[in-house]
């Protein structure tokens, strides 16, 4: 998925797979399993097309008129699987963020919304990020948050792992809120992004202390 990809390649109609509590980010992996039927017909004709689907999350705001976020990401099947039932596992591979500007009409089980990339162009940049995020107060973080709250990983893994891709991986596993999800995928830049998963960890943090303290 180390292709050149510009905005022209992008399909403008999208199947959409809404997910609450649930983002897909440029360039991090989302693994699915796919069960339900209107679901399953789409990751059928994605993968019989251009294997593109977007993620998006339902409305927060039960008010808005096409009940899900403006904003979502498209991403692509990188790998699926096909289960004996007829179930699939998937991985969806971030591409671009987009913006929602209508829903198209369709004789499918699943939606279809017209979206426009342009606002998030940057997505698609390949080169490096800036050297203005700090690193290693992202890593200390990331590291204070397993441990309070007793998760395990391979660190090696972490520490080699792109910038980037780190912070995006981090913000989609973490289990913050329909709203926090929202903004750290609405984040203007992967800078403002960072700073937003900071924060919101160091929150989580300081909560998970207090509560461990409480209980002493």
């Amino acid at each position: 998925m180390n292709q050149i990809i510009s905005i022209e390649n992008l399909p403008v109609i999208v199947p959409i797979f809404p997910l609450s509590k649930c983002v897909l980010l440029p360039k991090a992996i989302l693994p699915l399993n796919i069960f339900e039927p209107r679901y399953l017909e789409m990751i059928e004709d994605a993968i019989k097309s251009d294997k593109y689907i977007g993620i998006i999350q339902p409305s927060i705001d039960k008010k808005k008129k096409l009940e899900t976020e403006n904003v979502g990401c498209i991403g692509k099947i990188s790998t699926y699987v096909e289960n004996d039932d007829g179930t699939f596992i998937v991985k969806l591979t971030g591409i671009c963020r987009f913006k929602i500007i209508e829903e198209v009409f369709s004789d499918k089980l699943y939606r279809k919304m017209r979206v426009d990339y342009h606002d998030f162009i940057e997505d698609l940049n390949l080169e490096e990020i800036s050297n203005s995020i700090d690193r290693d107060k992202l890593l200390n973080v990331i590291s204070d948050y397993l441990n309070v709250n007793d998760l395990t990983t391979d660190w090696s893994v972490i520490t080699d792992t792109d910038t980037e891709i780190l912070i995006n991986a981090f913000a989609m596993l973490s289990p913050f809120s329909a709203k926090e999800k929202q903004a750290l995928l609405e984040a203007s830049n992967i800078e403002n992004r960072s700073e937003i998963l900071i924060a919101l960890s160091e929150l989580s943090i300081a909560s998970r202390n207090k509560n461990n303290n409480f209980m002493q």
